[in-house]
């Protein structure tokens, strides 16, 4: 019996590590943008499409943050739901 209660509780801790490594949400990088006037006017068409897709990834990047701050607070939920249960089986 002790060993089930161990390896339940190893097979716990590892699907939630394995989880939490699975997703994760990379900043965009912000485009370069050039010091030179000239340059400035020559390209500006491409500058402010630059800009508006780098703006539109942060956007992306906010709300991948978001729904992976709620998948956390779901999966510690569950984790200590599991994890008072396994204290429980200790306790017998």
């Amino acid at each position: 019996m002790v060993l089930l209660k161990q390896t339940w509780a190893v097979m716990v801790v590892l699907s939630w590590d394995s989880a939490a490594i699975a997703g994760s949400c990379l900043p965009p990088a912000p485009p370069w943008i050039p010091t030179d006037p000239d340059d400035v006017r020559s390209y500006a068409d491409l500058l402010r499409r630059e800009a508006e897709t780098y703006f539109a990834d942060v956007e992306k990047y906010f709300r991948c943050q978001d729904q992976e701050r709620r998948e956390v607070f779901v999966q510690a939920r569950e984790f200590s739901e599991a994890y008072a249960r396994l204290l429980e089986l200790e306790a017998e």
